[in-house]
C-alpha cells in the first residue's frame, strides 16, 4: 500500500478496503482518517479491525473518546493491540496526551486509527517520531465513497 485510491458503493465495500488496509499493517503504524459525518470512517475502521482478528462489535467511540482491543499483526502474527480514537470532541494535544497518547506511541505492537485528527488544533499530530503515518480520507462523490490512502511517513 503506497498511495491508493479505491471506489465504494456500498457499505460492504468501505469494509473490504479496511480488510485490504489492515492487511498490510506490521505494528507501529498510524493511521489518521477523514471524512465528513456519515461518509464510512468507522465502518473502515471495522475492516481494519476484522483484518487483526477482532471478532467483538467496534462500535464508534465518540463519546468515550477511545477504544482499545487486543489483536493479531497480519504480518508478523505477533499480538498487539489496535487503538481506535475519536478526536471529534477533543480541542487540544494535551487532552490527547492525557489520554495516554506518548505511550501508545512508544508501542511497536500497536496499531492506532485517529478519527478527526484535523479537530486538534494546537498541534500538528502527523510529526511523530518513528511511525509509519498512513492518511486515509473519505469523501463522498456520486452516491459512492471514495477512499484515499497515502502513505505520508514510512
Amino acid at each position: 500500500m503506497r498511495n491508493d485510491k479505491f471506489l465504494s458503493p456500498s457499505a460492504s465495500r468501505t469494509q473490504e478496503i479496511g480488510c485490504e488496509i489492515g492487511k498490510s499493517l506490521r505494528g507501529g503504524e498510524i493511521i489518521f482518517l477523514s471524512g465528513i459525518l456519515g461518509a464510512g470512517k468507522t465502518v473502515l475502521v471495522r475492516g481494519i479491525a476484522k483484518s487483526l482478528g477482532i471478532r467483538s462489535k467496534v462500535p464508534s467511540p465518540t463519546f468515550n473518546i477511545f477504544r482499545v482491543y487486543d489483536c493479531v499483526l497480519p504480518k508478523s502474527k505477533r499480538k498487539g493491540k489496535f487503538y481506535h480514537f475519536d478526536c471529534y470532541r477533543l480541542k487540544k494535544y494535551t487532552e490527547l496526551r492525557n489520554l495516554g497518547w506518548e505511550e501508545i506511541l512508544a508501542d511497536s505492537n500497536a496499531i492506532t486509527v485517529l478519527e478527526w485528527p484535523e479537530c486538534i488544533s494546537d498541534r500538528d499530530v502527523i510529526k511523530t517520531p518513528d511511525k509509519k503515518i498512513i492518511a486515509a480520507g473519505i469523501k463522498l462523490e456520486n452516491n459512492k465513497r471514495v477512499v484515499n490512502i497515502t502513505v505520508l511517513k514510512r
